[in-house]
């Protein structure tokens, strides 16, 4: 396995400047800082922290926000070659929000908050004109040292803590947790007489023995590669190393997962980019891993490769273009055979493959049978327009859409028949060729099913419904060419209502006819009459509903409706109607139709 241990090149910083001195014998760490020699001694070694060209290390001088920022983006890597990636992507990822700070510690607070220990509001107390030059306050470096390493993560989980320091009421409020942290790690101790000293500047002798401790603390090594095979199943990733070789790794849930800046997961990692794995004392610690851009990417048929002292150059056929293709394999190209690791030679003549070319040059090649076979899958969709596809629910229970061939051959509960007889629900043998679905065996199961409309959907590419049978909410997409039959007469979806009482007949999850008896709801609204209309026998009524708004109703006055007149106690006809009566209209609700049986005109007081 490739492993680097860390080696920080210097960046260049304005009192930090690289010059001279990079080892011990720094002339003014005398015996009264012995306490920090060791830290200063291995940092400068390492080329972390370094002294100035007179030889000197200024151990008493205060170190500023602006040094601190770039000193702990060091010990998290930054300037770590194997990183590189990432820092251009951190740059890339927080050029707007770094913009309007004039400091040379950009780069390095971009890494930072890659790093999840700055956030946009903190570029101002650490970088801002006004505060760069100012000096690092110890309760400052505590928070540093606890966001570097996880303790937000633990803080959010342990968010009741008490500092022991005599003086805790003076560190900030928002502090305490990270001063609890860092002093609980044992970056950073207190002072005589059991003090924090939170408003205290830190020297450089001593951030130099903080950036030691966390130096030996973290342990971070590095390895690089792409990632040539995941396995879901076991929490396994398999790359290929910068080296060549095959390495991999369980991955636990404790390891940090990012993807392009943000957090992920294992099974979202796409296969072929770069990643790099960190180390801490050995152990698997965060993978970070960055989609590369690909210059193009395309689905071809294999047709072989030849090799010379140039390397090897690979011929496909591009399926879409039917265009015959030559590239260059690239030397640390990822090669995967039905989703395993593999190399050239174990892909054959006219088998599947995909292909992403960077660089002018094949990096990564996916490959398959030319033939393949999906098992016991289930159709969850199928759309016809503008080209056929059909989208299966596969045995693990990822969706994963499917273009069906001119010509393929489906068959269904034993019948031949078409890709338009296959039904949402269907269980379905599936044989792909070159990624395509060119034979199905369909089986449907046909049923009678009753219940009451819970929810309709109608749209131009598919519909639905939801129906309670006893209870218990079933979805239904509706067949193109449904029957929709209301009290026996044809109708349409457009008919159907929530609410009504249904009989479906189905084949697997889809409706292929729907039976409703319409039922008459009793209904009964109060209010004033603002239309007659005696050529339809209509009539409008402004009432209050149930939701307390004042609504329009229209009213069929059957020619049975017995109209009487409260105020004389006789019998009316709908002529004798006028607007602004009050009135309490009693019936029913059919097929969305207000059909009045009876009508009851109010005293004009009522």
């Amino acid at each position: 396995m490739l492993k680097k241990a860390i080696s920080l090149i210097l960046s260049v910083l304005m009192l930090l400047s690289v010059t001279g001195v990079f080892a011990a014998g720094f002339s003014d760490v005398t015996s009264s800082y012995s306490w920090a020699e060791e830290a200063i001694t291995t940092l400068a070694d390492n080329q972390v922290i370094n002294g100035y060209p007179d030889g000197t290390f200024k151990p008493g001088k205060d170190i500023t926000k602006e040094e601190a920022i770039a000193l702990f983006a060091r010990i998290l890597g930054s300037t770590e070659p194997m990183n590189s990636s990432i820092v251009s992507l951190s740059n890339v990822l927080y050029e707007d929000e770094l913009a309007a700070y004039d400091t040379y510690a950009a780069e390095s607070a971009a890494y930072l908050m890659y790093k999840n220990v700055l956030s946009e509001a903190d570029l101002s107390v650490y970088l801002s004109s006004a505060h760069k030059g100012e000096s690092l306050k110890r309760y400052e470096a505590a928070t540093l040292i606890a966001k570097c390493l996880g303790g937000d993560v633990w803080l959010k989980n342990n968010p009741n803590v008490t500092l022991s320091y005599s003086d805790a009421s003076s560190v900030p409020a928002a502090a305490r947790g990270y001063v609890y942290f860092a002093s609980e790690a044992q970056i950073i101790q207190g002072m005589d007489g059991n003090k924090f000293v939170p408003m205290g500047n830190v020297t450089r002798a001593q951030i130099a023995t903080m950036l030691y401790r966390m130096f030996s603390r973290l342990n971070y090594t590095y390895t690089k590669g792409t990632i040539s095979q995941i396995s879901t199943a076991n929490n396994i990733i398999s790359i290929k190393t910068t080296g060549g070789e095959v390495e991999s790794y369980k991955i636990d849930s404790n390891v940090a997962i990012m993807l392009d800046g943000s957090q992920s997961q294992l099974a979202n990692l796409p296969v072929g980019q770069e990643v790099i794995i960190t180390f801490s004392n050995n152990g698997l610690y965060s993978l970070d891993v960055i989609q590369l851009a690909v210059d193009d990417s395309f689905e071809a048929i294999y047709k072989g490769k030849t090799t010379d002292s140039a390397g090897t150059t690979v011929k496909v056929t591009n399926l879409e273009t039917n265009a015959v293709l030559s590239y260059k394999l690239a030397s640390d190209a990822v090669i995967t055979y039905n989703d395993r690791s593999a190399s050239i030679d174990s892909i054959a003549a006219n088998d599947y493959v995909r292909v992403s070319i960077q660089g002018g040059k094949i990096t990564l090649l996916e490959a398959e049978s030319r033939k393949s076979e999906l098992t016991k899958a289930t159709v969850a969709a199928i759309n016809f327009s503008p080209d056929v596809m059909i989208t299966l629910r596969l045995s693990d229970g990822s969706l994963e859409d499917y273009a069906v061939q001119s010509g393929a051959t489906i068959r269904r509960n034993g019948a031949v028949t078409t890709y338009s007889d296959l039904m949402v629900g269907d269980t379905v043998d599936v044989t792909l060729e070159y990624g395509e679905i060119s034979a199905v065996i369909a089986v449907g199961v046909d049923k009678t099913v009753n219940g009451i409309i819970e929810e309709i959907t109608i749209s131009k590419t598919s519909s639905s419904l939801k129906v309670n049978i006893n209870g218990t909410i079933h979805t239904y997409a509706v067949s193109r060419d449904v029957t929709v039959k209301l009290d026996n007469a044809a109708a349409t979806m457009y008919d159907l209502r929530l609410g009504y009482q249904v009989e479906l007949e189905t084949s697997s999850a889809t409706i292929t006819e729907i039976n409703v008896k319409s039922v008459a709801a009793a209904l009964q609204i109060t209010g004033k009459i603002t239309l007659v209309n005696t050529t339809y026998n209509m009539i409008s009524v402004s009432h209050v509903n149930a939701f307390g708004d004042t609504v329009e109703t229209q009213v069929f006055v059957k020619g049975s409706a017995k109209i009487l007149d409260s105020n004389d106690g006789k019998m009316k006809y709908l002529r004798n109607l006028e607007v602004g009566q009050n009135v309490t209209v009693a019936g029913s609700e059919n097929v969305g139709v207000f059909e009045a049986t009876s009508i009851m005109i109010l005293a004009n007081d009522q």
